[in-house]
C-alpha cells in the first residue's frame, strides 16, 4: 500500500439521511389491562397474539383492527409469547415470587390449535426447569429456545422436536438473569442478561454460543452497575441492537449497544440524558428503529447515532417487525397500549443534499478504531490538505489523521482512524481552498 500523506484529491459532498413520511397508530380495540403489557408476536402482517401480565392472551386476523381474548388465567403473568405457525405457539410465564399476585408455577405454556387451548409443558422438560420464561426464540418449526427470568435464576430451555421435550441448562457462571434471545441459526445465538441477581451490583452482559447452548462465552459487559440488558433486535444478519435497562438515579445517561459484525463484537451508543428507563428496541433496517421508554420512545435514522423523541406509546416493551408481500414492513410494539405502523416500502432511504457536486460515503460506518474506512467519490476536483476526527462526547481532543490510496476503483482512498475511545466522532476535512467538509461517524473498539 503506498502512502500518500494528506495529499488526496477529493471532492465531498455531505450525506443526510431522513426518513420517509409514516405515522405511528395507537389501535383503539388492542388488548389493555393497565399497566405494561410485555409480548406480542405476529406471523405476517395480519395474523398476531399479544400477552400480559394479568394472565391474558388474545389473537389478531386483521392487523390489530379486532383482538379476540383466547386465555384468561389470573395468577399467570405472561411475559412472552412466539409462534412457529399459525397453529404452534408458545407462551412463557413470569413465575412465582416475583411480581406479586402470580400464584402459577408452569414456566412455558404450547398451543397446537392457533392459541384457542393452552396446556403447560413443564412435564417435558428434563435437567433444570425455570421459575419463569422472559424470551422465546422459534429458529424454525423443530428448534425453539425459551429463557429467563429477570431477577434470577438464569435457564435456557431448548427444543429440537418442535416444543415436544425441553432440556433445561443453568447458566449461572456467566450471568444471574436472562431478558431476552436472539439465535442466527440453530447453534449461533446471544443471550441478554445481567450479572448479578442484585440491580445495585448487576451489569449488563451478552452471551454467546456456537453449538446450540452447549457453552456460552461473555462478549459484552457494562462497566457500570444497575444496569441489565433488556431486549434485542437483528434487523439484518450482521447489524443487530439491544436496550440498556439502568435503575442508577445517580447519572441520566442512557445506552444502547449495536453490533456490526452479527453479534461478536458490541459497542455503546448513546440514546438519551433524560433518565428515563429504557424498554423494547426493534428495528426495521440497519438505520432506523425505536426504543421505547417509561413515557414516550426514541427514534433514530442514522443506525442509533442520533435520537429523537416518537410517540409509540408508553413502556414499549416488545416490538415485532413483519416483511409484506409489496416490500414494505408492519411493525407493532406493545407496551400500556399496542401501536402499529406500516412504511411504504422506503423507510430508511437516504435523501441527498448536495453541498458540492457528489456526495461523501464513507464505510464503514460505524467503523473501528485504528481500522481503515474508505471514501468513495465519482469525481476529483480538489486537494485535501487537513483530515481531522473530532469528537462530540469529550473523550478526545482533535486529532489529525493520514490517509492512503488503495489503488482500487471501489475504494480509492483510505483513511486509517486513529485508535480512540467509542463514541461519536465528526469526520472533518479541509481542502487546499479553505472549504471545510463533515460528515457524524459512530467508533468502535
Amino acid at each position: 500500500m503506498k502512502k500518500a500523506l494528506l495529499t488526496i484529491v477529493l471532492v465531498i459532498g455531505f450525506l443526510k439521511i431522513e426518513a420517509q413520511p409514516y405515522n405511528w397508530s395507537n389501535l383503539p380495540n388492542a388488548p389493555y389491562n393497565g399497566s405494561k403489557q410485555d409480548g406480542i408476536f405476529f406471523l405476517n402482517q395480519n395474523l398476531g397474539w399479544s400477552v400480559n401480565g394479568s394472565g391474558r392472551i388474545f389473537k389478531t386476523q386483521d392487523g390489530g383492527v379486532t383482538w379476540l381474548q383466547q386465555k384468561n388465567a389470573p395468577g399467570t403473568y405472561f411475559r412472552s409469547v412466539a409462534f412457529v405457525n399459525d397453529q404452534v405457539g408458545f407462551a412463557g410465564n413470569i413465575g412465582i415470587n416475583y411480581f406479586p399476585g402470580v400464584t402459577d408455577t408452569n414456566p412455558l405454556y404450547k398451543t397446537i390449535d392457533g392459541g384457542n387451548s393452552w396446556a403447560p409443558v413443564t412435564a417435558s422438560i428434563t435437567g433444570v426447569v425455570p421459575a419463569g420464561i422472559c424470551a422465546i426464540e422459534a429458529v424454525n418449526e423443530n428448534v425453539i429456545y425459551a429463557a429467563g427470568r429477570v431477577g434470577t435464576p438464569q435457564v435456557i430451555l431448548k427444543s429440537t422436536d418442535g416444543g415436544n421435550t425441553w432440556t433445561g441448562t443453568d447458566i449461572s457462571s456467566q450471568c444471574k438473569m436472562i431478558l431476552d434471545l436472539h439465535f442466527q441459526t440453530p447453534e449461533i445465538g446471544y443471550a441478554f442478561t445481567g450479572t448479578s441477581a442484585s440491580i445495585a451490583s448487576s451489569k449488563a452482559r451478552v452471551l454467546r454460543t456456537t453449538d446450540g447452548g452447549t457453552t456460552w462465552s461473555i462478549v459484552y459487559t457494562s462497566t457500570r452497575n444497575y444496569e441489565i440488558m433488556w431486549k434485542a433486535s437483528f434487523p439484518t444478519a450482521n447489524v443487530g441492537y439491544a436496550s440498556i435497562q439502568s435503575y442508577n438515579s445517580a447519572t441520566t445517561q442512557r445506552y444502547i449497544i449495536k453490533t456490526i459484525d452479527g453479534g461478536l463484537t458490541w459497542s455503546e451508543l448513546s440514546l438519551t440524558n433524560s433518565g428515563a428507563r429504557e424498554f423494547g428496541i426493534g428495528f426495521i433496517s440497519d438505520n432506523v428503529g425505536w426504543v421505547g421508554g417509561e413515557t414516550t420512545g426514541y427514534e433514530t435514522v442514522d443506525g442509533g447515532l442520533t435520537w429523537t423523541e416518537k410517540n409509540i406509546g408508553q413502556y414499549a416493551n416488545k416490538f415485532s417487525v413483519t416483511a409484506n408481500p409489496n416490500g414494505s414492513k408492519t411493525v407493532y410494539a406493545i407496551g400500556l397500549n399496542v401501536f402499529k405502523m406500516t412504511d411504504n416500502g422506503t423507510l430508511g432511504t437516504t435523501t441527498t443534499s448536495i453541498h458540492l457536486k457528489n456526495d461523501l460515503l464513507v464505510s464503514p460506518n460505524p467503523a473501528v478504531a485504528g481500522q481503515y474506512i474508505a471514501i468513495s467519490l465519482d469525481k476529483i476536483k480538489t486537494k485535501i490538505v487537513k483530515s481531522e476526527l473530532i469528537s462530540i462526547e469529550g473523550k478526545a481532543t482533535t486529532i489529525l489523521f493520514d490517509a492512503f490510496y488503495t489503488g482500487t476503483q471501489e475504494a480509492p482512498f483510505m483513511f486509517k482512524l486513529p485508535n480512540v475511545a467509542s463514541g461519536n466522532y465528526i469526520l472533518k476535512f479541509t481542502d487546499e481552498n479553505g472549504k471545510i467538509f463533515k460528515q457524524k461517524i459512530a467508533i468502535i473498539n
